[in-house]
């Protein structure tokens, strides 16, 4: 029951930051919002402060990268296509995942510069360093020499990136295009980039 209440906390908490800012927030808020008795403190049971709610919700997002990056193994499908759909699908169902912090993130972050560092260290960069290294070796032996695989990594996980946030933060499908239409051409462009055949 513990742990449901503390996911409940984080939950509300982030989205009344995204909403309200984090200024804005009151722990009596978060805590009706949690369904908790407001102005009772419950929220002090589980985190000591506003700050420490952010933190732990950065830190569970980086609990799911660790887990997804603990099941990049199970990835091998023998199919390089395949594989990258995955890759392009679980990226858009991890940041759907993360949508409250991602908002929190885009408007507070200066607010702190520490739980960021942390973020950018543990989840945004070691995600791409994982994707070069993967997409490096998955690259056909006998395709395109000279590949920069960081640089593609930032091309394509951008591309990711900006389609999630068009979709999802506002709301504006880009050219009409729908998940199945970007993803299949997404993995398509990447497998040419890679010098790899459909």
């Amino acid at each position: 029951m513990a742990d449901s209440t503390r996911d409940r906390i984080l939950n509300v908490a982030l989205r009344l930051f995204a909403e309200h800012g984090y200024a804005g927030t009151s722990i009596a808020s978060i805590e009706e919002a949690a369904g908790l008795s407001p102005h009772s403190g419950a929220l002090y049971t589980h985190f000591g402060s506003k700050d420490q709610v952010m933190a732990a919700a950065v830190e569970r997002a980086i609990q799911t990268a660790d887990a997804s990056f603990n099941l990049a193994p199970m990835l091998s499908l023998g199919n390089l296509e395949a594989e990258l759909t995955l890759v392009a699908r679980g990226s858009l169902v991890l940041m759907t995942n993360w949508r409250e912090l991602i908002r929190v993130m885009a408007k507070e972050g200066d607010r702190f510069p520490d739980v960021m560092a942390v973020a950018r260290d543990r989840l945004f960069a070691r995600s791409r360093q994982f994707l070069a290294k993967w997409l490096e070796d998955k690259a056909p032996e006998d395709g395109l020499p000279d590949r920069d695989y960081e640089a593609i990594t930032a091309i394509w996980l951008g591309a990711i990136e900006n389609y999630w946030i068009a979709t999802s933060i506002h709301d504006d499908r880009p050219l009409g295009i729908d998940e199945d239409r970007f993803v299949r051409q997404w993995v398509r462009t990447l497998m040419t980039a890679l010098g790899a055949t459909t």
